[in-house]
């Protein structure tokens, strides 16, 4: 499946999928496992493109129609992209536009080589209650009140976006104000990021995007943030890599881990490096991990990440798995403190606050609510001590 997940497929892969497409396969599990990991455009392109002769009809059929669909789908997301960049920007609100069609378009050259399903847009902290007020005003609503107090509260949690529906429910906007959650956040100073942007230009129209270095370190943290559990955001990496290479020349790697270093992120790009010369076998000129002294680790995840990607049913992590894993990525003894202190307060809410199962053992009236928050932690207390008298 990863051979056909790249928008340039090496003969040798091409030979080899050509042998491997000639004796059966179980094509639900194919299929499901690609959507399952983000990977169904570049699979239903590069078959059908590739390899059409040698696929079932039914296969043919549900490919074409998904290949169809996700480009339409995307289009059309386009659009309402640049009109509401527009919307934005006619009113004196800058914009950042990332992931999406505009990563689609800087990583693979082609809105319909990925699959989203909503807009990730950014804006300085100062401009996002007049940003949420021109989106109500224009058909989009939210799930959440948005008034003034509620939008200052967010500022303090652990949140980083507001999503906003359209009318017809087709477009979901993300608004950011910073471009990752406080308990595996991106340090990046927002006013330098501002200063240090590109641009990109999607039907006509010339929308802010971040710079290569930002978006590589970006792309990193956000796939290590989510335990990389879908292969679509190593491919992301891979396509980054391949497109700005051929466009611009050799990546200055030295400049790219600079980058990273100076914001706490050195472990977090160098596993996103090894996951993709793991996956895809490229970036041949990238920096070289085998004598790090974190290669074992990064060995140890991308086993992980792999077995996951392509297990039978979807696995989900535990507490203390994310609790682990984001700390080993960790450089600085700030940010390593900041993890453990969002972790300590995560782990305080799962004991105090109560569940059904509390409610359904107590049944406590209305007026004695309080009182759940007193049991439940003596529930758990006496449920441990009893599992451990049995072991």
């Amino acid at each position: 499946m990863l051979g056909c997940a790249q928008t340039a497929i090496p003969t040798e892969t091409v030979d080899r999928l050509t042998e491997l497409l000639s004796q059966p396969l179980d094509w639900e599990y194919v299929l499901s496992i690609a959507g399952r990991n983000g990977l169904l455009p570049l699979l239903s392109r590069n078959l059908l493109k590739y390899f059409r002769d040698r696929l079932p009809a039914e296969v043919d059929e549900r490919l074409a129609s998904f290949y169809q669909s996700n480009a339409q789908g995307n289009l059309y997301l386009s659009f309402k992209l640049t009109e509401v960049v527009k919307l934005l920007e006619d009113n004196g609100i800058p914009v950042l536009s990332f992931k999406g069609p505009t990563l689609a378009i800087q990583a693979y050259g082609d809105p319909a080589l990925r699959h989203y399903v909503d807009l990730d847009i950014l804006v300085q902290p100062r401009h996002f209650d007049r940003a949420i007020e021109l989106l109500l005003n224009n058909g989009y609503q939210s799930e959440i009140s948005s008034g003034p107090l509620t939008r200052k509260l967010l500022f303090v949690t652990r949140q980083k976006d507001l999503s906003l529906f359209s009318s017809d429910n087709r477009t979901r906007v993300e608004l950011h104000w910073k471009l990752s959650g406080t308990h595996f956040s991106l340090p990046f100073e927002l006013d330098q990021l501002w200063n240090r942007m590109d641009s990109l230009n999607l039907g006509g129209n010339e929308l802010r995007v971040l710079a290569f270095n930002d978006l590589f370190v970006y792309l990193c943290l956000h796939g290590s943030r989510h335990g990389w559990e879908r292969l679509a955001w190593v491919c992301d990496l891979n396509e980054l890599i391949r497109r700005r290479g051929s466009a611009n020349g050799p990546i200055n790697w030295e400049e790219v881990i600079r980058h990273a270093q100076n914001h706490g992120c050195e472990k977090v790009v160098a596993l996103g490096i090894f996951l993709v010369r793991r996956f895809f076998g490229g970036c041949a000129d990238c920096p070289s991990l085998e004598e790090s002294e974190h290669h074992e680790v990064y060995e140890e995840i991308a086993d992980k990440v792999y077995a996951d990607a392509f297990a039978a049913t979807s696995n989900s992590n535990q507490i203390g798995d994310w609790y682990m894993f984001h700390l080993s990525l960790k450089e600085k003894s700030y940010d390593r403190l900041k993890i453990k202190a969002v972790y300590f307060v995560w782990y305080l809410k799962l004991i105090l606050t109560p569940n059904v199962v509390d409610k359904s053992i107590f049944h406590l009236p209305a007026a004695l609510y309080p009182l759940y928050f007193v049991m439940r932690p003596i529930r758990l207390l006496i449920k441990y001590f009893h599992s451990f008298e049995k072991n």
